[in-house]
């Protein structure tokens, strides 16, 4: 499948459920993330596995916030659990305490988490349509594979003793290939020529930057946004365009290929407190979204996550989040600069 840019979007298929075919890259990552939240309690939450294949370990855990002062109400985020065995990823329980099991090919799933007394879950996650599929050469996933998917969550968790049930909508995705993370160890560096050499994009020079946002109103309306805070080649002109997203209107799913993305620092902990997002997709229907942020895990910003409410063009409005992320003063100097609108 290709979108209106000339990107090709890969066809998934129910393979794509389990493990991926990896090379001997020492980075190699296959990443299984679940996010949902609570609305009428300020929760936002994540259950995320981080497997690395060759180094046979993985990475992840769970983490839970409000919009109290603690960075989270839960977070366990475990490094370099051993992990020799993968398994079936179809239905699979990780060290890290996160199970996954797939009921509907592509669609729905059952996740757990198992800490007594502190954190546990029971969820199932049903798609409301079929993954978006990561454009190939798209940032910031112009690498690896990639894919989003907004889904029903429901369920239960049971936070501290007490028990809430979970209704609400939001996104998983999972990625995979390459993810460098730190220096290669000698003696595990490939020969020159082993792996095949992309074509960097121009930002892929630069240290990473990333904006993620989305919002889901019900099984007909949502969208995700991937932007790119960027200081361009002076290192003096911020920009934060789009990437790559989907737009989902009236039950109608279509990539989003042209936008521009503003925001707002709070003067405290310098966390995005507001977005405003401008985009365009491939059947030619405008969005005009806007973000206020209502809780955030950690304590200080910018880079970090956020549940965000949103509302945008026609009235719509739901729960989702932010993800951005960037070096030291790159996001203040987006926020500060601003970025066009859509002529």
């Amino acid at each position: 499948m290709t979108d209106h840019s000339g990107l090709v979007q890969p066809v998934l298929t129910p393979e794509d459920d389990n493990w991926h075919e990896f090379s001997q890259h020492w980075w190699e990552t296959e990443t299984n993330w679940w996010s949902f939240n609570v609305p009428e309690r300020k929760l936002g939450a994540w259950l995320y596995t981080q497997s690395l294949g060759v180094q046979q370990t993985i990475n992840g855990g769970a983490w839970i916030w409000d919009d109290s002062d603690a960075g989270a109400l839960y977070e366990k985020h475990h490094r370099g659990l051993p992990f020799p065995d993968r398994g079936d990823l179809r239905d699979v329980t990780f060290p890290n305490g996160v199970s996954v099991k797939m009921l509907e090919p592509l669609m729905k799933y059952r996740t757990t988490y198992s800490d007594p007394g502190q954190f546990e879950c029971d969820l199932v996650h049903e798609g409301i349509i079929p993954a978006h599929s990561h454009p190939v050469g798209a940032w910031p996933f112009w690498a690896t594979r990639h894919f989003d998917q907004p889904m029903h969550v429901t369920g239960t968790i049971v936070l501290f003793g007490e028990e809430i049930p979970v209704d609400c909508f939001s996104v998983r995705d999972r990625s995979w290939g390459p993810r460098p993370a730190g220096p290669t160890p000698q003696d595990k560096k490939l020969p020159a020529g082993t792996l095949p050499r992309l074509n960097k994009p121009p930002r892929a020079s630069f240290p990473h930057s990333v904006g993620y946002c989305f919002a889901t109103q019900d099984a007909g309306e949502g969208f995700v946004a991937f932007t790119d805070p960027w200081l361009r080649e002076d290192l003096v002109t911020a920009t934060d365009d789009l990437d790559t997203g989907y737009l989902l209107r009236d039950g109608e799913y279509s990539p989003l290929v042209e936008g521009r993305r503003r925001t707002t620092l709070a003067a405290g902990t310098k966390f995005i407190d507001t977005i405003h997002l401008e985009a365009v997709d491939a059947l030619g229907r405008e969005l005009v979204a806007d973000g206020t942020l209502v809780s955030r895990h950690g304590t200080t910003g910018p880079s970090g996550t956020g549940l965000f409410h949103f509302t945008w063009s026609g009235g719509r409005s739901g729960w989702g989040e932010d993800q951005s992320y960037a070096p030291p003063g790159w996001l203040e100097a987006v926020a500060a600069g601003g970025a066009q609108t859509l002529s």
